[in-house]
C-alpha cells in the first residue's frame, strides 16, 4: 500500500489550470517540437491539447508555446522561456509535495497494515556512577521487586513502537534476552554513540522516541498520547512535560533523524533545539499524568523515593 498525489494549480475560482496533464503535454512539446505531435503521443485529442495550453496561458498571463515555421517538418511549436521555467517550478513543487506526502503517510499510518511502526531507542548505556556499584547496575536494580529497566520497557506499547535497547553492559543484555527485547551495543560512552547505534539498528522510520532506561514510572498512556500528537501533526517534535516543563522522553519526526544520527558528543538531542527557532517552534508538549513519570534514577535515594511513590499509588 502506498499514497498517491496529483498536484494541481487552481485559479481564484477553484478551477484547475495546471497539473500532471498539462506539464506532461508541455514536456512532450519540448521533446517533439509540435503540439499536435505531443497530443498524438499522449493519445489526446488535438482540440483538448490546445484548450489545456490556452487555459493555462490565460491563468498565468504569458504564452507557453510559440509557432515555428519552415523546416523539414513544415513547422511546429516550441516552448517559451516562461514555459520552461514553469515546468521546472512545477516539477520541484511536485517532488517536494510527494516527499511531504510520504512522510505524513508513514507517520499517520505507522503500524497500520504494512507500514512500519515508529522506532523507539531506549538509552541504557550510561555508567550510572552516582548510583554506585558496577557500571549500569542501577538499570537492573529492583524497584518494588521489578528491575528499573524492565518497568520502563513494560510501558512501551508494542502495537505502536519497535523498541531497541542500546547498552554497553552484560547485565542489561541478559535482562533484554529474558524479556525478548532487541538489544544492541553502543560503540562508545557518549549519548551520541547511543543514539546513533539505536537509529542504525532501527533503519528508516517515520519517527523515533528516545527514552532513558532509568525512567521506570513512565506511563503507557503518556507514551500513547505522544504518538497520537505526532500522528496529528507529523512534523512535530513531541516532548513529555509536567506543568509545561519539558522533559524526557522525546519523540522526533522523520526529517530530524539524520541530524540526530550525525550528532557528536554527550549532549543528546537538545543540541539540535538550542538556537534553532525553526525546530523549537515545532515542539509540542504532552502533559504527564504524574510528576513521577518524569523522574529518573540517579542515586539510591532516587530509587527509594520511587519506591515510596509506588507504595502511595497502590
Amino acid at each position: 500500500m502506498r499514497p498517491d498525489l496529483r498536484a494541481y494549480l487552481l485559479d481564484d475560482d477553484g478551477r484547475r489550470v495546471f497539473g500532471p496533464g498539462p506539464v506532461d503535454l508541455l514536456e512532450r512539446v519540448g521533446e517533439l517540437g509540435s503540439l499536435r505531435a505531443a497530443a498524438i503521443d499522449m493519445g489526446m485529442a488535438y482540440t483538448k491539447a490546445t484548450r489545456l495550453v490556452h487555459d493555462a496561458e490565460r491563468a498565468f498571463g504569458f504564452a507557453l508555446t510559440e509557432r515555428t515555421v519552415g523546416g523539414t517538418g513544415g513547422g511546429g511549436s516550441q516552448l517559451t522561456p516562461e514555459a520552461r521555467e514553469l515546468i521546472g517550478r512545477y516539477r520541484a513543487f511536485e517532488r517536494a509535495s510527494r516527499r511531504a506526502l510520504s512522510a505524513a503517510y508513514e507517520t499517520c499510518f505507522s503500524g497500520f497494515a504494512d507500514v512500519a511502526r515508529l522506532g523507539c531507542v531506549v538509552m541504557a548505556a550510561g555508567e550510572g556512577a552516582r548510583f554506585g556499584g558496577a557500571p549500569g547496575e542501577k538499570l537492573v536494580s529492583p524497584l518494588a521487586g521489578v528491575p528499573v529497566l524492565e518497568r520502563t520497557l513494560a510501558v512501551l506499547p508494542a502495537d505502536l513502537l519497535d523498541v531497541v535497547v542500546v547498552t554497553r553492559w552484560d547485565a542489561v543484555e541478559v535482562l533484554c534476552a529474558r524479556l525478548g527485547v532487541r538489544c544492541v551495543r553502543a560503540a562508545g560512552p557518549l549519548k551520541s554513540d547511543t543514539m546513533r547505534a539505536g537509529l542504525e539498528a532501527l533503519g528508516h522510520r517515520a519517527g523515533c522516541l528516545f527514552v532513558t532506561g532509568d525512567q521506570p514510572l513512565l506511563g503507557e498512556r503518556s507514551v500513547r498520547s505522544m504518538v497520537a500528537a505526532l500522528t496529528r501533526e507529523p512534523s512535530a517534535i513531541v516532548r513529555l512535560a509536567w506543568h509545561g516543563r519539558a522533559a524526557n522522553p522525546v519523540l522526533w519526526p522523520a526529517d530530524t533523524l539524520d541530524a540526530l544520527a550525525r550528532l557528536e558528543g554527550d549532549a543528546g538531542g537538545r543540541v539540535l533545539l538550542a538556537g534553532h527557532a525553526e525546530l523549537t517552534d515545532r515542539v509540542r508538549l504532552v502533559e504527564a499524568e504524574s510528576e513521577w513519570e518524569l523522574t529518573d534514577v540517579d542515586t539510591p535515594e532516587d530509587l527509594a523515593r520511587l519506591e515510596g511513590a509506588l507504595a502511595d499509588r497502590t
